[in-house]
């Protein structure tokens, strides 16, 4: 008899459970409005264009190509990045890459004579290459650039190929070795 009640009771919560979650989401898409009013709009903040977009995914993926391992487009950045900048950064952050990503594309454009999505990867490779030389070795030169790559790197190594694949994790790690030389660990640790 007791089995039998427990099993009502679970079957019960799961029905409440179930009603909230409905009524939950009913409530996010604006149906059941008595005033017959569209759905409320989740982000009016602008968001990056196609173009952008597709100077983003290539940078991502010449950034950190797909190797045995998932490349920064795999991965996700391109719409990590797409969240960011609608849903977190304020509108003096959305110029600021706005402009930073138009000035690539123009460098890109003069160097290259066409925009940098549309380069063969060894090309791309190497105009990024040269002027990462360049961002690097003078800190005036693109300030822009050297935060995009590390959002880029940052929003890869949070991602969940690049925590598990590219990095080595271990929930609970075994023992400590203090001296290990560097071809028995090849990865770095994520925790």
């Amino acid at each position: 008899m007791t089995d039998f009640l427990m099993m009502q009771r679970r079957d019960a919560l799961k029905s409440l459970l179930a009603i909230s979650a409905a009524g939950a989401l009913t409530a996010c898409i604006g149906e059941g409005k008595a005033d017959g009013a569209s759905a409320p709009k989740l982000s009016s903040a602008p968001s990056l264009s196609t173009t952008e977009m597709a100077l983003v995914s290539a940078l991502g993926q010449t950034i950190i190509p797909m190797t045995d391992t998932a490349g920064a487009v795999e991965a996700g950045v391109p719409a990590v990045i797409q969240d960011l900048f609608t849903d977190w950064g304020d509108e003096n952050y959305r110029t600021y890459w706005r402009a930073g990503l138009d000035k690539l594309e123009k460098h890109f454009v003069k160097e290259g004579g066409q925009k940098f999505a549309a380069m063969s990867a060894s090309q791309q490779a190497n105009l990024l290459g040269r002027y990462d030389e360049k961002a690097f070795a003078d800190n005036d030169f693109d300030p822009f650039y050297k935060d995009m790559k590390s959002t880029i790197a940052t929003a890869y190594y949070m991602s969940e190929p690049g925590a598990t694949e590219e990095l080595a994790y271990e929930a609970v790690p075994g023992e400590w070795r203090g001296c290990v030389p560097l071809s028995d660990q090849p990865k770095t640790w994520a925790t």
